[in-house]
């Protein structure tokens, strides 16, 4: 689930830059073209970003690669900095179900549209940091399974090391 759950994150990051970036495209020209600018490109610009901010959110939840001040946890226990850990995730997620329910309420006809970008996007990132809450529960990290992520380091480390192989041996054939 949480492998799927990334996936939809990952690709509606990248589909909502695409269209903030065809948007923000098509306004330059229609302003340089017609002198007047698309009148949904800036709003439909603010509310991707909006969604995109969340999905990444969502995403650097599940690799625990949220920016944090460390200077206190570095002192601590490893079973305190779990709990804290562990605290600061629920308290996240906590915060974006109250996100979910105020979206929720703000949302307004016609606008719904735009408007359920905020919950939505709270909705995924409140899933990921509680998938994040149950793996510091479980294996005292946010990314899951350490034998899992020691797997998944391993199978890119390969694809990189036959990759640069692969480069190394196109370079000597074109040089020789």
């Amino acid at each position: 689930m949480s492998a799927i759950l990334e996936k939809i994150e990952k690709f509606v990051s990248c589909a909502c830059v695409s269209v903030m970036a065809v948007l923000v495209f098509g306004n330059v020209i229609a302003r340089f073209v017609f002198n007047h600018s698309l009148a949904v490109s800036d709003e439909m610009s603010t509310y991707l970003f909006v969604l995109m901010s969340f999905m990444g959110t969502a995403i650097a939840a599940r690799r625990g690669a949220h920016l944090g001040l460390s200077i206190v946890t570095d002192h601590l226990s490893p079973a305190a900095r779990k709990i804290v850990s562990f605290i600061m995730y629920g308290v996240s997620a906590f915060f974006c179900f109250l996100i979910v329910i105020f979206g929720v309420q703000i949302m307004q006809w016609p606008e719904w549209i735009y408007g359920s970008f905020v919950p939505v996007g709270a909705c995924f990132a409140m899933i990921a940091f509680l998938q994040g809450m149950m793996n510091i529960y479980k294996y005292g990290s946010p990314k899951g399974n350490p034998q899992e992520q020691f797997s998944d380091d391993m199978i890119n480390q390969a694809v990189s090391e036959k990759t640069m192989q692969t480069l190394e041996d196109m370079t000597e054939e074109e040089e020789a």
